[in-house]
């Protein structure tokens, strides 16, 4: 059996339902969940996940992106865990996902990308025990349930505001525009299907995307 560590980012656990049809997406690959948790990540977990970027330029950007507003943490299991999870995703890149992959259908844009995963064997074991060392992720027998419960109680909601995130993203860049509306109308399209997220985290999940578009921009 192989293990991967997959983990919803703030721009799916935010948009609840997409990331239920996410988790869901994948467990009906076979994955078991042998860990599964809620959590806001701390700075100094999110630099030490994305270490291997430490010298990149938007290695900042990254670090407000994870830490912005919850995520679900996970260990699925499987014969082939890590190919699966990453082909159900798709390209890391969102405008190169194909559209029927998750990626595809619920990704934002660019790397606001709606989940992470282990892309190899040695990767994923680093990560696991980073995640379970400095994240509190723990192995539990009730964790497949409480990913069933997740998906139960966030996947009612049928409406799906990807397109209107995604066109409000697209146009902003294309214009050139960096005005208040834009972050207002992110913060608004954010919060329409965010049952039990703080205020604070539409915020905070919203500026982040709007220090994107910024950045496209400058």
């Amino acid at each position: 059996m192989e293990r991967s560590l997959v983990i919803i980012k703030p721009d799916a656990t935010v948009r609840r339902r997409i990331g239920a049809l996410v988790i869901k997406a994948l467990m009906d690959r076979d994955l078991k969940v042998v860990a599964f948790k809620e959590m806001n990540v701390p700075d100094s977990l999110a630099k030490l996940h994305y270490d291997v970027h430490k010298d990149k330029p938007f290695f900042p950007w990254l670090i407000d992106f994870i830490s912005s507003a919850p995520v679900i943490t996970m260990i699925l299991e499987g014969e082939n865990a890590i190919e699966d999870i990453r082909d159900a995703l798709g390209a890391t890149f969102v405008q190169k996902a194909d559209s029927s992959s998750l990626r595809g259908k619920y990704g934002v844009w660019a790397g606001i990308n709606i989940a992470h995963a282990s892309d190899a064997p040695d990767t994923a074991t680093k990560e696991i025990m980073l995640w379970k060392e400095e994240g509190g992720l723990e192995e539990t027998d009730d964790a497949q349930e409480m990913a069933l419960d997740y998906i139960r109680k966030y996947s009612a909601n049928k409406r799906d505001y990807t397109s209107e995130i995604r066109n409000t993203v697209n146009t902003a860049i294309e214009r050139e525009d960096t005005s208040e509306d834009v972050l207002q109308r992110l913060i608004d399209l954010l919060s329409k299907d965010a049952e039990d997220i703080t205020e604070e985290e539409i915020n905070n999940l919203a500026r982040v995307v709007f220090d994107y578009i910024k950045e496209e921009v400058e």
